[in-house]
Formats: structure tokens, C-alpha cells, sequence
């Protein structure tokens, strides 16, 4: 295989590995942002249900 190639396939692996885990990393992100949330909203109600 020519050089060009190879630095092409190479290039390619790398991109696909990076993409790759950018996306589980955001998924991740995404997933800690929803909990964080959640939970802020229940102490809210929480907070608001007790002065009454």
C-alpha cells in the first residue's frame, strides 16, 4: 500500500476514536446534568412544600 494510505487509514482510525469519545463523554455529561436537575428541582419542591 502507498504511504497515502496508510497515513489516510491511520487518520481515519484516529478521527473515528476521538468521535467516539467525545460522544460517550457528552452522553456522560448529559446524563450527570439531568440528575443534577432532578434533584435540585425535588429540594425545591421540598423547600416550598415545608414553609407552608
Amino acid at each position: 500500500m502507498p504511504p497515502t494510505v496508510v497515513c489516510g487509514v491511520a487518520a481515519l482510525a484516529v478521527a473515528t476514536l476521538f468521535y467516539g469519545w467525545r460522544s460517550y463523554h457528552e452522553r456522560l455529561i448529559h446524563k450527570q446534568r439531568t440528575l443534577r436537575e432532578r434533584i435540585a428541582y425535588m429540594l425545591w419542591v421540598v423547600a416550598n412544600g415545608s414553609s407552608d
